[in-house]
């Protein structure tokens, strides 16, 4: 699987969560998002964020730092707590794409692609909500896009 596959399909999974507590600040937690994202350190004695653990944090730094969320803290090395999806974010999310054959935003059918397993969907989906994003910011600031 490519970085990016991977990275659609946790973006998936965090922004469906968020949408889906939506206003109320949810923490982000690794055991919750990638269960075996721990690997036992022998020499910490304690399990630490393994390959995947980590690329799932850096997931969601990078969607925090292109404004598409935030939280209060980053606590090592168990997630972030009180995500909660910016206005960008929800924009996003609140939008139906015209290739779509339905009513339903991003969000909803990221809440439920999540909740019934459609992994590929998830991933597709918030391919999708990042795609407009680009275009969201390059029209709301007059960029060619």
């Amino acid at each position: 699987t490519s970085n990016i596959k991977r990275f659609d399909d946790l973006t998936g999974q965090i922004l469906g969560v968020l949408y889906e507590s939506f206003p109320v600040p949810r923490h982000l937690l690794l055991k919750d998002l990638v269960p075996d994202g721990f690997t036992f350190n022998d020499f910490l004695g304690y399990e630490i964020p393994n390959e995947d653990g980590e690329f799932l944090f850096a997931c969601i730094d990078w969607l925090a730092e292109s404004g598409y969320l935030r939280f209060k803290d980053k606590v090592q090395p168990t997630g972030y707590t009180e995500g909660v999806l910016t206005a960008k974010g929800l924009e996003v999310l609140k939008a139906t794409p015209n290739s779509l054959s339905t009513d339903s935003s991003l969000g909803d059918q990221l809440v439920d692609a999540t909740k019934t397993g459609a992994k590929g969907l998830v991933g597709d989906l918030a391919g999708q909500a990042l795609s407009i994003g680009v275009k969201f910011v390059s029209n709301h600031f007059g960029l060619p896009g």
